[in-house]
Order: C-alpha cells, then sequence, then structure tokens
C-alpha cells in the first residue's frame, strides 16, 4: 500500500501535517483553546486573524478572503432585503445550509435552516436533527472531539462551550460571571481593563501580558518545506465542496466575533427554541388583525362623502334608549361658558349641515335633528373634558355660542358627541364631521381671504382630530392627507414666525386696557395656541402612523403663549388684575427650552407650562424621528456614514430628554400625558420600532420572515432592555391615569410599550434554569440599583406587576414574568378594561385591544409549540 504525501502545512508546536490551511487554523485554535490562557486574550488574537479578510461587505461588517464567497454574500443580501432590482441581476446558487436533517441529508436534498424544514413538513414525515450534525460532518480530522467542538454553533452565533470551565481560568463565579458586560472589539489598549472586568478578583497590578502567550511559530515559523510540492501558497484556492460548506459559514455568521462570546457556566445552555420554527408563524396569525385595524384603508365603491348621512337623525327613544341626553355624564355645575346655545343658533348649524346633505336624507335631518339643549350639552361636555384640553387653545371667556361661526360650534359639539362614546351619538358627531370637512372647504374656496379667518381654521382642526383618532381607516387617512392644506394656510400667515407675534400694545401699556384691546390680544393669543396645537396634533400623527413629522423643529420660532391664569381669566376686570399682579419677562421660544430645559422653571409665571412643554416634546420627537431615519438608512444601505455619528446623535437625545425629564416642575410631571410622551420618545430611540411590527404581521408573513434576524439580534441587545423598561413605565403610569384617558394618542403609546414587551418575551433567550436562580426585576418601579444592573448587563429575569381578581382572594398583586408575552398582554389589556370601567370603550382603543388579544394568542401558541 503506498504511503500518503503529508501536508504542506505544518503545526509548528505537535508538527503535525494538514493539506489545507484553514484545517492548520482549525488545529492551532484548538490548542490555542486547550491551553489555560484568558478567554479574553484568546477573543483578541482570534479578532486579530479576521483582520486578514480582505474582501469586505458593504452592507454588513462581514469579511472574506475570497470575492466569489463575497459575491455570493452580497446576493443574500439582495434577497433577504426584497429587493426587485435583485431578479434583474445574474442569477447565483442558494448558498448551504448550516445543518440539514438526516431526511435530506440522506436523499442528498436541499434542506432548509428552519427547522422543521419545509420538505419534511410538506411530506408530513418527522424532521431529525441534531448538534452532532455540524457543518464538517462528513470530514473526519485527526482530532475530531477537540476540533469539532471549537465549531460547534447554535443559530448563528459562536458556541463558547469547549472554553475550559472558568474555575480554571480564575474564581469568577457563575453569578459574576452573568454581571460581565457585553464587550467590544478589543484593541491592546483596552485588554486589560477588560481582564480586570472578567475576574474582579484578579489583583488589578498583574500585567495581562503574564498569561502565557502561543508560540508565533504555530502560524508562521513551522510551515513544510513548500518547495517540494512545488505550489505558490498564495495562490493555492482549489477548494472542494467540505471547504465551501465550511467557509459559508462566514457567509451566515461570523464565528470569532468578539461581540458574540459571553462567558456562560456549563450547563446553563439550552438550544433556543425559536430556531427550530417558523419565524413567521406569529405575523400569519396577526396579519389579518393588522389588516382590519386602523392603519390599512380599503376602499370600496360605497365609500363616499354621503355614507354617513343617515346619522344625522337620532333614533327614536325607547325603553333602551330613553334619550340622547342620557348617553351624556355632565355635571350641571362644570358649565365653562356662561352664554348656553340657543335656537337660532341651532337653526344655523342646521342650515350649514342641510347645504353639505344631499338631498336623499334631508327631510330625515332635518326632523331627527339634535335639540338646541343637547347641542349646548355636547359642547360644555368638549369644553370640560380632560381629554382633549380644548381650554388650551379655545378662549373660553370670550366664547359665545350664539355670536360664533357654526361651522366652529358644529365642530366642538360633533367631538363632544364622539367623546360620549355613546353609539347613537358617535355615529351624529362623525356625521357632522363629514358635512364640517365640506362645508368648511367651501367657505375658503368662495372666499379666498377666509383662509386666515380664526374660527374656521379652528374649526377644521377639531374635524382632523377627530379623524385621525377615530379609529376608522377612511377618516384616518383623510385626516392625514387634509392636514397639509391647513398647514400651508398657517405656514404661509406666518402663524410659526416670532415677527407676527412681536410683543403687542396690550401687555406692554401700564394701565388697565379696553375691551376691543383686550379681545385684540385673545385673537392673537388665539392663532399662537393653535399653532402649538397643530405642532402638538404632527408629532402625535407621525408616531400613531408611523411617518414624517410635517413641521419641523426648525421652523417653530413663534414664542410661547402667555401664562395660563391670563388665558382661564373669566372677565376683563380679572385679566386687568392679573396683568398688573406679573412681572413682563423676555419672550421664551422652544429653542432656549431645547438648549438649557431649567429654563422654563424661571419662566413659571410668564409661560403656560403645559403648552410649552407639550411644544418641546413635539419638537424633541421631530428630532428622535430623524435619527430613526438615519438609523434606518444606515442599517438597510451602504454605510456612506460612519455610524459614531449617528450614535452620537442618540446619546445627544438621550441626555436631552433625561434633562427635561428632570427639569420638569411637580404640576407638569404629574400630568399622564406629558409623562407617556417623554417615555414614548425614550422608547423609540432604543427599539426598531418599524422592523417589529413587521415582524409582528403588518406587511405579512414573508417580510416578518426577512426582519427576523434583525428583530431577533436586537432582543439580544442592551437597547432592548433599556426599551422594556421604558415600555413598563408607560404602562405603570397607564395604571394610574384618569378614568377614560387610554384613548386616541395615549392609547397609540400604551399600544407601542405591548409591543415591546410581546417581541422581547417570544424572542428572548431566557432557559428556564436561568430564570428559576434569576432575582426577579421589577421594571414598572422607580429606577434603582438592581434596574440599572439589568438594564446593563442582563442580570435577573424582568417582571411587571399586575393586579387581577382571584376568586376567594379579592384583588391581589402577581408578579409576571415578561417570558411569558401571553400573560403581559393580558396584563395590558386589563389596564385599558380598568381604565373604561362602566364606561363605553372608543373604536380606536378597541381595535388595539382586539390587535393586542391576536399578539396574546400568537405568543400562547408559539409558547405551546
Amino acid at each position: 500500500m503506498s504511503t500518503t504525501q503529508p501536508g504542506m502545512f505544518q503545526c509548528g508546536s505537535c508538527k503535525k501535517n494538514y493539506k489545507r490551511l484553514d484545517h492548520l487554523a482549525r488545529h492551532v485554535r484548538s490548542r490555542v483553546f486547550a491551553s489555560s490562557i484568558d478567554s479574553v486574550l484568546v477573543a483578541y488574537l482570534l479578532y486579530l486573524d479576521t483582520q486578514t479578510k480582505p474582501y469586505k461587505c458593504h452592507v454588513c461588517p462581514k469579511a472574506f478572503t475570497r470575492p466569489d464567497l463575497l459575491k455570493r454574500h452580497v446576493a443574500g443580501h439582495g434577497s433577504q432585503a426584497g429587493d426587485s432590482s435583485v431578479a434583474e441581476q445574474p442569477r447565483y446558487m442558494p448558498g448551504r445550509v448550516g445543518k440539514a436533517c438526516k431526511a435530506c441529508s440522506t436523499n442528498h436534498l436541499r434542506c432548509s435552516d428552519e427547522k422543521p424544514c419545509r420538505r419534511c413538513q410538506e411530506k408530513g414525515i418527522e424532521c431529525k436533527w441534531n448538534d452532532s450534525m455540524d457543518l464538517d460532518s462528513d470530514f473526519q480530522s485527526e482530532e475530531p472531539q477537540q476540533d469539532e467542538a471549537i465549531f460547534s454553533q447554535d443559530d448563528g452565533s459562536s458556541s463558547m462551550s469547549a472554553f475550559p470551565d472558568h474555575n480554571s481560568i480564575g474564581s469568577t463565579s457563575g453569578s459574576s460571571v452573568m454581571e460581565q458586560p457585553s464587550l467590544d472589539i478589543l484593541t491592546p489598549q483596552t485588554s486589560h481593563s477588560l481582564f480586570q472586568n472578567l475576574d474582579p478578583s484578579m489583583n488589578t497590578n498583574i500585567d495581562p501580558l503574564f498569561f502565557p502567550l502561543p508560540d508565533l511559530n504555530l502560524l508562521s515559523g513551522g510551515w513544510a518545506n513548500p518547495n517540494a510540492n512545488d505550489v505558490d501558497m498564495y495562490t493555492y484556492n482549489q477548494l472542494d465542496d467540505i471547504d465551501l460548506r465550511f467557509l459559508d459559514s462566514y457567509n451566515t455568521s461570523i464565528p470569532f466575533e468578539v461581540r458574540s462570546i459571553q462567558p456562560t457556566p456549563r450547563g446553563a445552555q439550552t438550544p433556543r427554541a425559536a430556531s427550530h420554527t417558523d419565524p413567521g408563524e406569529p405575523a400569519a396569525m396577526c396579519t389579518e388583525a393588522f389588516q382590519n385595524s386602523h392603519w390599512k384603508f380599503r376602499p370600496n365603491a360605497k365609500d363616499h362623502a354621503g355614507a354617513e348621512e343617515h346619522n344625522l337623525s337620532l333614533p327614536a327613544t325607547d325603553s333602551a334608549y330613553p334619550s340622547p341626553e342620557s348617553g351624556v355624564a355632565l355635571d350641571s355645575n362644570t358649565r365653562v361658558t356662561s352664554a348656553k346655545l340657543e335656537g337660532p343658533a341651532r337653526d344655523r348649524i342646521l342650515m350649514m349641515v342641510v347645504n353639505s346633505c344631499r338631498s336623499d336624507h334631508l327631510s330625515k335631518a332635518v326632523a331627527s335633528f339634535p335639540s338646541a339643549e343637547l347641542l349646548d350639552t355636547l359642547l360644555q361636555y368638549y369644553l370640560t373634558s380632560p381629554v382633549t384640553h380644548a381650554t388650551s387653545f379655545i378662549h373660553a371667556a370670550s366664547f359665545n355660542p350664539n355670536e360664533k361661526r357654526p361651522e366652529l360650534v358644529a365642530a366642538m359639539a360633533a367631538c363632544g358627541a364622539v367623546l360620549t362614546s355613546d353609539p347613537a351619538l358617535s355615529k351624529l358627531g362623525y356625521a357632522i364631521q363629514e358635512c364640517l370637512r365640506i362645508a368648511v372647504a367651501k367657505h375658503w374656496e368662495q372666499d379666498n381671504s377666509l383662509v386666515r379667518d380664526l374660527q374656521l381654521t379652528q374649526a377644521f382642526v377639531i374635524t382632523l382630530e377627530m379623524g385621525i383618532w377615530s379609529g376608522l381607516p377612511r377618516k384616518v387617512e383623510i385626516a392625514e392627507s387634509f392636514f397639509n392644506p391647513v398647514l400651508t394656510m398657517m405656514r404661509r400667515d406666518g402663524k410659526f414666525k416670532r415677527s407676527v407675534y412681536s410683543q403687542s400694545k396690550t401687555m406692554q401699556s401700564p394701565g388697565l386696557v379696553s375691551r376691543e384691546e383686550w379681545f385684540q390680544w385673545v385673537e392673537d393669543e388665539s392663532f399662537k395656541r393653535l399653532a402649538f396645537r397643530m405642532l402638538s396634533h404632527d408629532a402625535n400623527t407621525s408616531a400613531a402612523l408611523l411617518v414624517s413629522p410635517s413641521v419641523s423643529y426648525a421652523e417653530v420660532l413663534l414664542p410661547f403663549p402667555e401664562h395660563a391664569d391670563l388665558w382661564t381669566a373669566a372677565s376683563l376686570e380679572q385679566w386687568n388684575s392679573l396683568k398688573a399682579s406679573r412681572r413682563q419677562d423676555e419672550p421664551l421660544f422652544v429653542a432656549d427650552v431645547i438648549d438649557d430645559p431649567d429654563i422654563l422653571n424661571n419662566h413659571t409665571d410668564s409661560v403656560d407650562s403645559y403648552v410649552a412643554i407639550m411644544a418641546v416634546l413635539s419638537c424633541t420627537w421631530t428630532m428622535c424621528w430623524e435619527y430613526l431615519q438615519l438609523s434606518s438608512l444606515q442599517r438597510s444601505r451602504p454605510r456612506r456614514w460612519n455610524t459614531l455619528v449617528t450614535e452620537m446623535r442618540k446619546d445627544e437625545l438621550l441626555k436631552l430628554l433625561g434633562h427635561l425629564k428632570l427639569s420638569l416642575s411637580a404640576d407638569t410631571s404629574s400630568n399622564p400625558e406629558i409623562q407617556m410622551r417623554l417615555e414614548l420618545a425614550l422608547l423609540h430611540l432604543h427599539m426598531p420600532f418599524e422592523d417589529i411590527q413587521i415582524f409582528a404581521g403588518m406587511e405579512g408573513p414573508e417580510r416578518a420572515r426577512a426582519v427576523y434576524p434583525t428583530v431577533r439580534d436586537w432582543v439580544k441587545s442592551e437597547s432592548a432592555r433599556h426599551t422594556i423598561f421604558h415600555a413598563a413605565q408607560i404602562m405603570h403610569i397607564a395604571k394610574h391615569s384618569p378614568r377614560g384617558s387610554m384613548r386616541g394618542p395615549m392609547a397609540i403609546i400604551l399600544y407601542h410599550a405591548s409591543l415591546a414587551f410581546w417581541v422581547y418575551g417570544l424572542l428572548s433567550d431566557q432557559s428556564s434554569l436561568s430564570r428559576a436562580l434569576s432575582q426577579n426585576i421589577y421594571l414598572d418601579e422607580a429606577d434603582s440599583i438592581a434596574l440599572q444592573r439589568f438594564k446593563g448587563f442582563g442580570q435577573g429575569q424582568p417582571c411587571i406587576r399586575w393586579r387581577t381578581e382571584i376568586q376567594g382572594e379579592g384583588e391581589v398583586v402577581i408578579s409576571v414574568p415578561l417570558s411569558q408575552p401571553d400573560k403581559v398582554m393580558e396584563a395590558v389589556m386589563g389596564i385599558v378594561s380598568s381604565n373604561f370601567t362602566g364606561m363605553s370603550v372608543p373604536h380606536l382603543t378597541e381595535k388595539l385591544v382586539q390587535l393586542m388579544e391576536e399578539l396574546e394568542n400568537s405568543a400562547k401558541r408559539k409558547l405551546d409549540a
């Protein structure tokens, strides 16, 4: 029997020969791992080894040794992103899977990375796979048990099970290992501090270089003579299928990326359940719920402006519906305006409705149109509602419904009808809103000078607010698109600039002012407050619909409104008295507060704090949206800019929001709307919300599978832990919010928080053993050392508290871990239910709760599987 020719590549330590360079490199790594040097030094050496790959991907940080591997890897990016241009490019063979099942391997058929694989599911046979079927299972090396263990992979991340036990490295205990932060890419300058971080008990005076370094001859000095075979090792690239299967693992992961090395105690690792199931399964269950949500409008021939005109007439009274007023819970002592709406004003509203209706429903609408008393009750309900904050931009002291334009009075009454959540009154309100949209536009078309009319603009903005928060897809889409015309009118009139609001003679006059001067001040102040109202509405719409804000933070140049006491003064005499007792400070602007949030506390006597804080939060949201768009572009497109730029911007925004949070006064910090808006901005800075919503099923199972790797990697990051902390804070605020307030923007914010809980609980990799040994960390509490450890290092099991009724025990507080996303979603829905105890749930809130129920069911089925 002829002897085989020894390989040209020789180990400098044990003198073993190999025919291929990658086999020698693997052998050398196995010797390095088997030695007793510290794991951080190993990681540093491996990092240096990866720098020998000159062909780098322009989409992700992976690099390759050959251009053909890079070309195949880039083609995979195009197929994952669903780029239509990929079809026009030359077709390449799909990459090999990391692990084939036994059935596909036996029959030499192509398998898939998702287990159980699709072929076995279609054939109805059992899909078997195990960790022993590794990338090089058909290649028996000279040290199979040692070499192969190093390269065993689980779900695309490097396994560290082959590392020596930590007891042999140092005295680091299992608990201290869990406290280690994630490692950034090492440099020689940082290796010393990282040695100390990994083992706190290590003497700080010990030089890291005292560890035995591997012999440099392992790679450079002990190679066999290449002249014997006359082969140029730098051009040796005759790789067979086995080589490609080994190298193909670099196309799906970076086996030696230092960021993925996390020392874990032996026995604590468990296979990921999610890697063996279809990533698009939760999306498939929730897609229909998203299609029926307020985000998706599917028009048909029955959708038109007159489709709701039959709702202009109230139903006949009977035992089940005694009177329309029975659906309005209004205290008679809470009137805001002294004048009541009378018959002539009601007739003008009816005339406006008739002129906007088709002839088919005129007779019925005229016969059953609401009475003046009902319209007045709905008007007061709108003005006194804590949800609308209507008196922040409507001057109640000078408001007389009998003297104002019927469009404004009708808009206020219609919004009040919708706020009651009574089915008949809500339909009436939305029918009037549809008429108003047409009536106001007719006025502007017939007389262009009316585009500067305050009351018509106020009426139109109220109808837009009703449409956006209606939860009805058609109204949402119309309200989103019709905001631009009224914004353009205000913008062209200069209402967002300082020059229009130069300090008037009314405020500069030292003496008493006349009624005419007071009315002029009221109109100027009303335009200012209306501009800030539109700014807040624009930011809320952007967060709810995930669209770009229409108002730039750079164009908000108008000063803040005067103090709320001056605005709400009941009479001219009271206004004059308050004006004389207050000092006249220099005007304050949004840019001033963004530059120094503490400055707002120095102007509490001259500025409306609520309007100012809401304006600052709206502009801050616009800045956050700008960062989110840059970050999204950088993830999906070639990196033209350094990530350092976006990360620095994120740090600046986090500092700004943190400073704002600390500088809020006691009155403003107790406002749940302000608190939730602040937490929403912090939430979105830490999470790729659009990708998460796609994974949940917004755009179907196929798109969910495409974004699954991004979402899965995010769940493992520190940003995900910060996200669920802010989500829990939102949940805590919602628990203590006033009754009936979980509607509109606040309901949307709570839904965003619930989605963060859902995806974290569904994809987080927490074994039952680690959960049993971990301390419960309650995220809905105030910040603490334990919470800081969880956010920074992932220590502990994240939980939330939930009050629930248990038969025989009454109301109890239970702990709900985030590893049970179905229970967490049930807790969130319980908050909404308790907020509307004894009340009708608004349509938008009801739709969001239905979506949460689908998410709960998908999580339950996923966990059961």
